[in-house]
């Protein structure tokens, strides 16, 4: 090893042989050769040394014995002989002496550094000594721990300083044997002589728990621990040990057996079972409460061995799983099991334990109790029981229901509430109701709520709730837990409230309708017979026959408006037939043409294989006729109207969500054009009566009206789809006929004259009266007039050779046209009826379709008309 001093010195050493060197080395150059100049490069050598460098002093004296040599071919030279020869060996002698230089150099070197490494190493052993000295006196002192040693020839004994300060003397203080064993308590005096006796006679070494009497006279605990010491022959010639205060210990454990002993009072008064287990697991104490609970009271059986014969057989698995685990992953017990009682009882116990952990973080210690939860158990059982009968009844109550807490979060929901909120429970139990539903946040619902929760009353209300598209009726009830909610879906329920409504409305319109169109219908009728014969009178005046013209006009318009209030209040006649709609639409389409005008486009779309419609075709024609003049009106500038028929057929599910639909075959009839289109919030009003989007003056409001009550009085339904700019389309649903068409033979044209026939002509209104009886006189007929029922059958009783009963169908006087006829073919079997109503209520009309076989002449009607029915009504067959 090296020993090198500070750099400083080193570099010093250095240098200055480096300098000697080359100044030697310089005047050897031009000083001649007798010169002893290789002597001078020895100081040079030496002086490297205080490099404390071996390797420099090496290369020194390499480089010392070089120059020398080199000295002697560079030095100026003119010697000869001896005098060369004496150079020569004086150049040899240098470098001898400048390598044995070298040597010794070297040499005391390696010696300086052995010192140094001594001394580093004395140093070294001297600094640990000192350090295990001074732990060992702290240790002692820490430890209140000391030595002693009782020569066998002096019987003194030496005490070291710690041993010392225990018995609260001077250090240094060299006690007899005798004095040693005074400092012991009177009751340990006699222990301590015998032990140490025995340990000088027999060599038994001894280690014993005293207490001393201090010099302060302070009672302390003390270990004394002896041993004996023999010579080289074996003989005892001394006994050495070690003296340590444990006062402290003894303290503590006196605390701690007085803990334990607390811990065990505390555990035995408490009304459960307190146990503890060691690290590893196994029971070993359990409180008085075990011995009570089992009448197991002998002392000598183990906690853990009674624990196992107290358990349940089919909770032995479960009880030794879970403690198992509880024990290698250190973390709490907790299990619900049944144990035995002194009865032979099982008893549900609730047994817990946590462990306890030193400051190492190891367990030390498990803490347990098992808590008899029998009863609540029982309880909760019986709880159970009643929830699920709770959960039983509300599972299968109609109403939704759920319940929310104090913070609006879902507590329960049924299934029915799962099916109409369409959200399943698991998805909303515990979550914040307003968040999982946002749209009825700040709604009427919350406020209602709100009002019920912070009031303590109940509310009720009916609210619409957009989301699901429907009308709810709810009621909450508040509770200290928080809101009962029950509620149901009654949109369907409003439908037939406004089904209701409406068949009020229409029964009040029908009853309204009813009464004016009676009495209106026979003015009418007047008007409008004597309008046409004015019109033919006066055909040849230019001034008087447009006015005939006009008052004829007027009061078919006036019939018109008639006959559409009594088809949208479903009260006129019908007289459905088997129709081909296709055929009918195609007869109708020159009509339209002329009627609509050439800047709107028709296109009619059918389909070939349309089945046969039982309806009015009459009525069917008029409603299609006022679908196509609403559709021309809504195309001011021209478009496109397409008729379009079709077979379909409407299911249950579409029939059960509109209102008066049957599922079914249905012929349907489209009609839709490229118009304005109708404003959203109108649709649900198009067809009430009076009611028009058109500007005023420019429509009745009563063609969709009439349409509607035709369609369902006919069995029907009907649809409207429209949007703003994109036109309209009504759908009309006829019922299907299932069965033939038979061809219909046509019409005659112009008015048909009579073969002198007889009628019976009963009419109550005298102007109505008079008005037919001269046309049925014109046309040829004879007639018999009467006022009232009871006057026809007193004629028909007087008169076998009456053709034709033409009466009207409501009269005064107790006897209606129909219970008329009824007693008129009776008396006159095979006797044909024709009848004629403004208004016919329910006599010759059931379910808004004419009787069977029953023949109607509807006012207001003209002479044309009035000779076709009458013809018509003679030549059909007798019922």
């Amino acid at each position: 090893m090296t020993f090198r001093l500070p750099r400083p010195s080193t570099r010093w050493a250095r240098g200055l042989t480096l300098a000697g060197f080359v100044g030697v080395f310089l005047a050897d150059m031009v000083t001649p050769l007798g010169f002893a100049h290789g002597m001078l490069y020895m100081p040079w050598v030496a002086v490297a040394g205080l490099s404390r460098n071996s390797w420099w002093v090496v290369g020194a004296t390499v480089a010392g014995v070089g120059l020398t040599a080199v000295g002697f071919f560079v030095s100026p030279s003119n010697l000869t002989g001896a005098a060369l020869a004496y150079a020569i060996a004086n150049r040899l002698v240098a470098a001898l002496a400048t390598a044995t230089t070298g040597g010794l150099t070297l040499a005391i070197l390696q010696y300086v550094h052995r010192v140094k490494e001594t001394q580093r190493l004395l140093s070294e052993a001297y600094d640990t000594l000192r350090s295990q000295q001074t732990l060992l006196q702290i240790a002692s002192e820490i430890g209140h721990l000391g030595g002693w040693l009782v020569r066998l020839d002096t019987h003194v004994a030496v005490w070291s300083e710690e041993v010392c300060r225990i018995h609260e003397v001077e250090p240094g203080f060299a006690p007899t044997v005798a004095q040693g064993i005074e400092f012991y308590a009177p009751e340990y005096r006699d222990r301590i002589t015998a032990v140490f006796a025995a340990c000088v006679k027999t060599g038994l070494p001894f280690d014993e728990e005293l207490q001393i009497i201090t010099a302060r006279q302070r009672r302390l605990w003390v270990r004394s621990i002896g041993q004996p010491v023999r010579n080289e022959q074996g003989a005892i010639v001394a006994v050495q040990g070690a003296f340590q205060d444990i006062t402290s210990q003894k303290l503590a454990e006196v605390s701690l057996e007085r803990s334990e002993q607390r811990f065990r009072q505390l555990a035995d008064a408490m009304p459960l079972i307190v146990w503890t287990a060691d690290p590893n697991g196994t029971v070993d104490y359990a409180s008085h409460a075990l011995r009570v609970y089992t009448g197991i009271y002998d002392p000598d059986t183990p906690p853990s061995q009674i624990w196992m014969t107290l358990l349940h057989p089919d909770d032995v698995d479960l009880c030794l799983t879970v403690w198992t685990a509880a024990v290698q992953s250190a973390s709490p017990y907790r299990v619900e099991l049944r144990t035995r009682r002194y009865d032979g009882d099982y008893r549900w116990h609730l047994v817990q334990a946590v462990p306890i952990r030193d400051e190492a973080e190891q367990i030390v210690k498990w803490y347990g109790t098992a808590i008899e939860i029998h009863d609540q158990k029982q309880l909760e059982q019986e709880a159970r029981q009643i929830a699920d009968r709770l959960n039983t009844t509300l599972e299968s109550i109609t109403d939704c229901f759920f319940t929310l807490d104090r913070q609006w979060n879902f507590t329960f929901i049924n299934r029915q509430a799962e099916q109409l909120l369409q959200r399943e429970r698991v998805d909303l139990l515990g979550k914040y109701a307003w968040d999982e539903f946002p749209e009825a946040s700040g709604s009427v619902f919350q406020q209602q709520y709100e009002k019920a929760v912070n009031e303590g009353q109940s509310v009720e209300f009916r609210e619409f709730y957009a989301p699901l598209n429907v009308w709810l009726d709810v009621r909450a009830y508040p509770s200290h837990e928080g809101l009962a909610v029950y509620f149901q879906d009654v949109t369907d329920r409003i439908a037939l409230e406004e089904r209701l409504h409406q068949s009020q409305r229409l029964e009040s319109i029908g009853q309204l309708t009813g009464g004016i169109a009676h009495d209106f219908n026979n003015l009418l009728t007047v008007i409008l017979g004597n309008a046409e014969l004015l019109g033919e009178m006066l055909e040849a005046d230019p001034h008087l026959h447009p006015l005939a013209q006009m008052i004829g006009s007027a009061a078919q318009r006036g019939a018109e408006l008639t006959q559409r209030l009594l088809s949208f209040a479903r009260r006129q006649a019908l007289d459905p037939k088997p129709v081909d709609v296709n055929q009918l639409m195609t007869a109708t389409d020159g009509l339209l043409r002329r009627t609509l005008g050439e800047h709107i486009d028709i296109n009619i779309v059918a389909e070939a294989n349309l089945w046969p419609a039982l309806v009015d075709p009459a009525q069917l024609e008029n409603a299609l006729l006022n679908l196509c003049l609403n559709a021309r009106d809504a195309m001011v500038r021209g478009g496109q109207l397409t008729l379009e028929t079709a077979n379909t057929y409407l299911s249950q599910d579409y029939a059960s969500q509109h209102v008066e639909v049957v599922s079914g075959h249905y012929v349907m009839v489209s009609v839709s054009d490229t118009g304005v289109g109708i404003d959203p919030k109108h649709l649900e009003r198009v067809f009430e009566p009076f009611f028009t989007t058109k500007e005023q003056g420019k429509g009745t409001g009563l063609g969709l009206s009439m349409v509607y009550g035709f369609i369902k009085q006919s069995g029907g339904h009907i649809k409207i789809y429209s949007e703003l700019g994109h036109g309209t389309t009504i759908r009309m649903y006829l019922p299907r006929f299932w069965g033939d068409v038979q061809p219909s033979l046509p019409a005659p044209e112009g008015v048909v004259a009579a073969h002198s026939e007889l009628i019976l002509l009963v009419e109550d209104n005298e102007l109505v009266r008079r008005y037919a009886h001269d046309q049925l006189v014109d046309l040829g007929y004879r007639v018999l007039v009467a006022t009232s029922g009871p006057a026809a059958l007193a004629m028909l009783y007087q008169q076998d050779n009456i053709d034709l009963l033409f009466t009207d169908v409501v009269m005064p006087g107790g006897m209606s046209g129909r219970e008329l006829a009824d007693l008129a073919q009776q008396i006159r079997p095979g006797l044909r009826v024709l009848y004629t109503s403004g208004y016919s209520e329910n006599a010759i009309v059931h379910q808004g379709r004419l009787d069977e076989g029953i023949q109607l002449l509807s006012k207001p009607y003209g002479r044309t008309e009035l000779s076709r029915k009458i013809r018509e009504a003679l030549t059909a067959p007798c019922h």
